[in-house]
């Protein structure tokens, strides 16, 4: 398809594919799932406009060039981003669904994400925030919370602040260890940075997530320096 002489989003295009080649397991499950190349190992965004993108990846030990499309025009960077989130959202359902294993033709990605329907994480946030109001509101005026401070005492919330801070400042630290030792490169400083916060936010849930990455990724890591 020939480009417009006059494109909005062209003008973006270093800056967004710089943005999106961050992200390399996203931009290769573009082009295993819409370039329909489900063996490529490697893919590098190298142009956008209003109406798509374009892909080079490895398959076969070959290059392949990949198009594209939105669907519709874009005329704003903000349509831009929303659109691609949502194509990485499509390929990467239609790619897991594909891969029982979710190992296989879609690839891991570094970010950081809260695991799904977790209600137990949600259910500590809630309580472990309770406690944080009650240590340093106790004054507080909602009858509800007025008859946890009595019931279970200030003491006690006191004491399970400092449990509860003192147990996400020890994961946060043991997510650097995965995220820089472990992962050994897999993960950008921003998804370090995007971990740590999101582990001292949730706790457990999310750092039982990030070590099965981890250890993942190095396994893989292993079997490529063993062929």
């Amino acid at each position: 398809m020939p480009r417009r002489a006059q494109d909005p989003i062209a003008e973006h295009s270093d800056s967004l594919c710089e943005y999106m080649n961050g992200h390399p397991t996203t931009v290769l499950a573009y082009a295993r799932y819409f370039g329909e190349y489900p063996t490529a190992t490697k893919a590098t965004m190298t142009s956008i406009d209003q109406d798509g993108f374009d892909i080079i990846c490895e398959d076969s030990g070959e290059e392949r060039e990949v198009r594209v499309t939105f669907g519709q025009s874009m005329f704003a960077v903000g349509q831009v981003k929303h659109t691609l989130t949502t194509l990485a959202k499509e390929a990467e359902i239609a790619l897991r669904g594909r891969d029982s294993s979710n190992q296989g033709l879609m690839p891991d990605s570094p970010s950081a994400t809260l695991p799904e329907g977790n209600l137990l994480s949600t259910l500590l946030l809630i309580g472990g925030l309770t406690a944080f109001y009650l240590e340093f509101y106790p004054n507080t005026t909602n009858s509800f919370l007025q008859w946890i401070l009595k019931t279970v005492g200030a003491a006690w919330i006191h004491r399970l602040v400092l449990l509860i801070t003192g147990l996400h400042c020890f994961e946060s630290l043991v997510s650097l260890y995965f995220t820089v030792i472990v992962g050994n490169g897999f993960f950008s400083l921003l998804d370090i940075i995007q971990w740590f916060i999101l582990i001292s936010l949730f706790g457990y849930p999310c750092l039982f997530h990030l070590i099965a990455l981890a250890n993942r990724q190095r396994n893989k890591q292993s079997k490529q320096k063993t062929n």
